[in-house]
């Protein structure tokens, strides 16, 4: 084997010495370095490259071998990739073959030795001049070819100072019997040789065929590129370019220290590797195509779902749903993409994204180009979705790294925003529990989108998508909340309360009225959904209203004359209760009026139609500066206190006021000062406003004065003393310290050893963060579910004194639980 090793050293060096020189001219030859050092930005586009033209070989043999016939029956094309590190030091080789169509002396001398001279762009002219001329079918083969400017073979250059292309063409009636040749260069070198092989047709390849080529970049023993020999960088850079690129196989030989997924010992490429027999095997690295190549009614749900898992590099990934078509812009660019909907959202989606979109890989020709569009290509609610995008009509820079048609990037940016759509559309329709995963994962992205969008028509198209609570289901739309809209109403009533759950907005005293007519009310509680219904204002027809705003309407007001007489004179008889309450009271409320929005609760406090609710109110205050202006000044708007007439609660109220000795219809002001009794009353209308304020959602302005007066109160209804005061002795801090601070005993530390954090660390084990998020998610539930418990505590606390407070003031309620009092107040 050494002796033949020999021989075949010799015959090079002979047949090297009498290789036909060409030199550069000098134009080309700084051409050519321009090429080498300036139009590439990363040195591994070289691998990228070379698979491309690897692939065009293969494609073009392909379609010959179907339009002439070259008597390779069987031929299976493939490509290799074998890194040859160096025994005991830096540098080595790797070597890139293919079992395709191959190159003649005069092709290398002009594919490899001109700048530009792109052998595939000339082979698919001639292959579409045959069919033209009436040439036989085929040609739409070459549709899948890749090179067209003629520069991806000087990428080498990049990674290897010296490169050599060993080529056997493959036979052809006009060339029976090709001989093999070299073509040898320097990345320095103003020139370059191509000789004969002296050892002959090398070339033959099991599953192949008497032909193709091999590309063998010898790296510098400096190390600087040693990166290209690491099997592990191989395979990412094919996975991360060239996965889809061919559908060819291409291999990689790996060591067998474990059974790669995916091998194949018996592909026998080259009997003179430099691996030791047994050490290494061949190991696939495109299994699966790019299925969006296929027409999608001939892809099965199962391809669909593996080929995300492929697209994702994950085995656990998992999609919610999918959209695969080929597309036209109208400006004579087609095209072809997938659009998966991840089961999770990334865990970035949320954060601000500065390094730009990284959901849309860009291919064209199955090649990958880039996966940066910029930061503001996508809006931030659709960066969760993976898609890929392949164009043909190759628009790139000769770089292959950049699309020079921008029109079609943005032709293309409405067009996924458009299939976003459809896709949502689609999956509500076809599966409501696979919606309903949806909604729970994406739904505040939707929100955003509504949020963010200018367009009316994408407004409603994400509106139509959200699903929400009502008080008469659990997850109902504004379509469905429309079809089943009562008589003449024009409103959709909503309420609503960032982080209440629905059951708790649905005991709102807001939604009382509605409820009871027979009207639903949708329940809103993420953070975003009062401003959803502030930027929509209305959905197909029907225009959204706050229940906890004034301008509430039936749609049916006109036809209840009754009502309005009976209101009208109900104002009359409590018009000496407004005007004391709005007296005592200003600075809290800006006006108090009977209304008849409410049921069972004595009152309910509302914003004007233009002031905040109190969930705008709570969610502004949580998130704006210290001394906000605007914030003060939005918070001062105008409240409103309504009254239910029929409540007994605002009825006694009415009859003790009426019954102070000092109270005068028309001058309620005493220059002898309040009465005891006047005192009382103006404490139980506070207790009840702080108390219709909590209820309706707002805050109160000082909690501890609300509960002193709740303690005074219970005082009367139990007959404890108002001055009666705690019985308890606390003892006194001792006198001021003097003299100095007493000094710290530390213990010393054991002889021998020394506080050496790094060495600490280095044997440490960190949990990962996977199990750090496990945890946290536990300890979040168990925190949830303490504070439930607590709340439920809370509210029955709260039953029990208001049944006490009831009592106090004499309205006879009895009942177990307190519901009936805490309704009465």
């Amino acid at each position: 084997m050494k002796a033949l090793k020999v021989l075949s050293a010799l015959g090079l060096l002979v047949a090297t010495a009498t290789a036909e020189t060409h030199r550069y001219e000098s134009d080309i030859s700084k051409l050519r370095n321009i090429v080498i050092h300036s139009i590439y930005s990363h040195k591994d586009v070289f691998l990228r490259e070379l698979l491309s033209n690897s692939a065009d070989a293969l494609q073009k043999l392909r379609i010959t071998n179907l339009r002439e016939g070259h008597g390779l029956e069987g031929w299976q094309g493939n490509i290799t990739i074998e890194a040859r590190k160096n025994e005991g030091g830096k540098g080595g080789q790797l070597v890139i073959r293919d079992t395709g169509i191959g190159m003649t002396k005069d092709e290398l001398a002009t594919n490899l030795g001109t700048i530009a001279k792109s052998g595939t762009s000339e082979f698919l002219h001639r292959a579409v001049g045959d069919s033209a001329s009436g040439g036989s079918s085929g040609t739409n083969e070459g549709s899948d070819l890749i090179g067209q400017f003629g520069l991806g073979f000087y990428s080498s250059y990049l990674v290897s100072p010296r490169v050599k292309v060993i080529s056997l063409p493959a036979p052809s009636p006009s060339n029976p019997e090709p001989e093999q040749w070299i073509f040898e260069s320097t990345a320095s070198g103003d020139e370059f040789s191509v000789y004969p092989d002296p050892r002959g047709k090398t070339l033959k390849f099991e599953g192949g065929g008497p032909c193709g080529t091999e590309i063998l970049l010898d790296l510098s023993e400096d190390g600087e590129n040693d990166w290209v020999l690491e099997t592990d960088r191989l395979k990412g850079l094919v996975e991360k370019h060239s996965q889809f690129a061919s559908s060819f196989p291409i291999y990689l030989r790996v060591p067998t220290t474990s059974e790669p997924v995916g091998a194949d010992d018996e592909l026998e490429v080259d009997n003179d590797s430099s691996n030791a027999e047994g050490s290494s095997t061949w190991q696939r690295l495109n299994e699966k195509g790019p299925i969006w190549m296929q027409e999608p009614k001939k892809v099965s749900e199962e391809e669909y779902r593996d080929f995300y898992k492929t697209l994702t590099s994950s085995e656990e990934a998992e999609t919610l749903g999918w959209a695969h078509w080929k597309g036209d812009t109208g400006s004579g660019v087609s095209f072809r993409a997938m659009m998966y909907v991840p089961s999770a959202v990334p865990d970035d989606f949320w954060q601000k994204i500065t390094a730009g979109v990284k959901n849309i890989r860009l291919m064209v020709k199955r090649v990958f180009i880039t996966d940066d569009l910029g930061a503001d290509y996508l809006p931030q609610w659709l960066r969760f979705l993976n898609i890929v995008v392949d164009e043909w009509l190759r628009s790139l820079n000769v770089s292959r790294e950049t699309l020079q048609a921008n029109k079609f990037i943005k032709q293309l940016r409405n067009i996924i925003i458009r299939k976003a759509l459809d896709l949502f559309t689609r999956m509500a329709n076809d599966d409501e529990e696979n919606f309903k995963k949806f909604s729970t994962v994406y739904g505040s992205a939707l929100r955003v989108g509504i949020l963010e969008s200018s367009s009316k028509k994408d407004q409603n198209k994400l509106a139509s998508l959200l699903r929400v609570s009502s008080t008469r289901s659990d997850f109902t739309s504004f379509d469905e909340y429309v079809e089943n809209r009562r008589g003449d109403q024009k409103q959709i009533f909503y309420l609503a309360g960032a982080g209440e759950s629905p059951e708790a907005l649905a005991r709102s005293p807001l939604v009382e009225k509605p409820v009871a007519r027979g009207y639903e009310v949708l329940l809103l509680n993420a953070p975003p959904d009062e401003s959803v219904m502030l930027a929509l204002r209305n959905y197909r027809g029907l225009t959204f209203q706050d229940v906890s705003k004034k301008g509430l309407k039936y749609g049916d007001e006109d036809e209840h004359e009754a009502e309005k007489a009976e209101l009208a004179a109900q104002n009359k008889a409590f018009a000496p209760l407004l005007k004391w309450l709005k007296s005592q009271f200003e600075g809290i409320v800006a006006d108090v009026v009977l209304t008849n929005r409410l049921v069972s609760s004595p009152c309910a406090i509302v914003a004007d139609n233009f002031g905040w609710s109190a969930n705008a109110q709570r969610l502004a205050m949580a998130n704006a500066k210290k001394d906000d202006p605007m914030l003060a000044m939005m918070a001062q708007m105008p409240k409103i206190l309504e009254l239910n007439p029929k409540s007994p609660l605002v009825e006694g109220l009415l009859e003790r006021l009426l019954e102070l000795p000092s109270f005068d219809e028309d001058n309620d002001e005493d220059e002898t000062g309040p009465t005891a009794d006047e005192l009382e009353l103006r404490e139980s209308a506070a207790i009840l406003i702080d108390t219709a304020l909590i209820r309706s959602g707002f805050n109160i302005k000082d909690s501890n004065t609300y509960f002193d007066r709740v303690e005074s109160l219970l005082r009367r209804s139990l007959g404890v003393s108002l001055s009666a005061r705690t019985k308890s002795h606390v003892r006194p801090a001792p006198p001021v310290a003097t003299g100095p601070l007493p000094e710290v005993d530390e213990e010393p530390a054991a002889e021998g050893t020394t506080f050496e954090p790094a060495a600490m660390l280095k044997d440490a084990q960190f949990e990962d963060w996977a199990s750090i998020k496990q945890r946290m998610k536990e300890s979040g539930e168990q925190l949830e579910e303490t504070i439930l418990q607590r709340g439920e505590e809370m509210a029955q606390a709260v039953k029990d004194g208001a049944r006490d407070v009831a009592e106090g003031l004499g309205l006879g309620v009895d009942d177990d639980d307190g519901q009936a009092a805490h309704d009465e107040l």
